[in-house]
């Protein structure tokens, strides 16, 4: 069996379009060929999960192109044509493959707002035809448009937040798509959307751990290869955006409808205990109690640059700022600071302005004065989300201001563990508050740091209330946007191949 394993991954913010741009090719990552593999292998990724089933399958592993750049605004066009034109050349240079498997987000836009990933599929189709059997993992933050599923033999999504199943999910879906090969299975894929938008809702806690939990025992009803619920990426204003129920089943289209009624059903009943009431930065930051012995952990929740923030964000930072409780926070996005920082050198003091550099949404920027106590390459493994994945926040600066220790980085990422802020010679668990770029990731990698973790909402490109953000049609008449919006009665899962 010769199986292709490739993807292009993007989380596409159209709202971070208006504030920092469209995304270029030059934001990519590119691997190609046994660089690929080298890359992902044994890594807790979609790409890893693929190159272990290959391998375990005995499927003869062709790496073709993985390309990933961070959650940011839209895609331009010419970059996805010039990342798909070197997909589609890798893809068909060599043998006719068997399988594909394709690792994408689901959410990902070619700018101003068409689907990426139904884009790509497309022109994946147009390619290899018909015969092969095409196999798609996506985030559980997808907006796959009905495309996907007339496309793909088989979709599966990851089902947990943080997202620590990559990997699992991706085993999944590649097991199945080399089961069909084999005759051994007829997978069917059937779709039903709902009209709604969900805020960003951990599954180690709460109705989306019961949703998650639901969608477990479904996999585990005779017939039924995979089963997704889609949560859906808010902070994208296309007609894609909402939630989706996902069934693969082996030769049963009557039963994944059944299972994606039944899930939907739930779902639409208990979709208020979804919204919650987000936390305010004061009341996060003033829920420390310093010498409790473990350390409060707040997400800066509101401008996650896993969600398309711009990373600059200062209402945390400020908040740390104006008291006098032992913090740490990482990472702030401002390459001017760091370049400050490094030509002052360690053990200088600097007078910098962090932040606030995109707008009344990141908040004001934060004149400081600080010591430089270390200069890095912010290079390290990842240990939780992606474990064992290599990542950059490119050059960084640890200065201390005040009580508080901050990680100023030149690149933007989310921070999924305490690797970034151990590179610093930052020890959490000493600090009263550690304030860290994220939404719920964080809760993985930091779960052995604290029990005590709290995401902050504030003004932000990916604030908690989706209610502050515009939508166009139909979109704007989705709940909780119109909250008297009723269950569609009539709605049906679309019949797919």
């Amino acid at each position: 069996m010769r199986v292709v394993v490739a993807g292009i991954v993007h989380e596409s913010s159209t709202y971070a379009t208006e504030v920092t741009g469209r995304t270029g090719e030059e934001s990519f990552a590119v691997f190609t060929g046994e660089a690929l593999v080298e890359e992902f292998q044994d890594t807790a990724t979609c790409a890893g999960g693929y190159i272990d089933a290959c391998r375990r399958g005995g499927a003869r592993l062709v790496p073709a192109l993985h390309a990933r750049a961070e959650p940011a605004g839209a895609v331009s066009p010419r970059a996805f044509e010039a990342l798909c034109s070197r997909l589609l050349a890798r893809i068909g240079d060599g043998p006719p493959a068997d399988a594909l498997l394709l690792d994408l987000h689901g959410a990902g836009v070619i700018a101003p707002d068409r689907s990426l990933d139904a884009e790509l599929l497309r022109r994946v189709r147009n390619l290899v035809g018909r015969r092969p059997v095409l196999a798609v993992t996506m985030d559980l933050h997808a907006n796959p448009p009905v495309a996907v599923f007339d496309l793909a033999d088989v979709v599966a999504g990851f089902q947990e937040y943080p997202h620590v199943d990559m990997a699992e999910r991706a085993r999944r879906a590649a097991d199945v798509a080399l089961a069909a090969l084999r005759g051994e299975a007829a997978p069917v894929t059937r779709h039903l959307r709902l009209p709604m938008l969900l805020p960003p809702s951990p599954t180690d806690a709460g109705a989306a751990r019961e949703l998650r939990d639901l969608a477990r025992a479904m996999e585990d009803r005779p017939g039924v290869l995979a089963c997704t619920v889609f949560h859906g990426f808010p902070y994208a204003d296309t007609a894609h955006a909402g939630v989706g129920v996902v069934t693969v089943t082996d030769a049963d289209a009557a039963l994944a409808d059944d299972v994606n009624r039944e899930l939907a059903a739930w779902l639409w009943a208990e979709r208020s205990r979804f919204l919650g009431r987000p936390t305010s930065v004061e009341e996060a930051v003033g829920a420390a109690t310093p010498g409790a012995g473990r350390p409060l952990v707040i997400a800066d929740a509101a401008d996650n640059p896993g969600g398309g923030g711009c990373g600059d964000g200062t209402h945390l930072l400020a908040a740390l700022l104006d008291t006098d409780v032992p913090a740490c926070f990482a990472t702030l996005h401002d390459p001017g600071a760091v370049a400050a920082a490094v030509r002052a050198g360690v053990g200088a003091t600097v007078d910098v302005t962090l932040g606030g550099r995109h707008g009344e949404r990141c908040g004001k920027p934060l004149p400081v004065r600080a010591t430089v106590r270390a200069l890095t390459d912010g290079r390290i493994v990842q240990q939780s989300v992606r474990r064992g994945k290599k990542a950059s926040y490119g050059p960084c600066a640890r200065l201390t201001a005040g009580s508080v220790d901050i990680v100023v980085a030149s690149e933007r990422l989310q921070v999924f563990d305490p690797e970034i802020l151990l590179l610093h010679g930052i020890q959490p668990e000493r600090h009263a508050i550690v304030a860290v770029k994220s939404a719920h990731h964080y809760r993985s990698g930091f779960a052995a740091v604290s029990d005590r973790l709290i995401a902050a909402d504030a003004p932000g490109l990916t604030s908690r209330d989706v209610r502050t953000f515009p939508h166009r049609p139909p979109v704007d008449g989705f709940w909780p946007l119109d909250p008297h919006r009723g269950f569609p009665a009539d709605a049906q899962a679309r019949h797919h191949r």
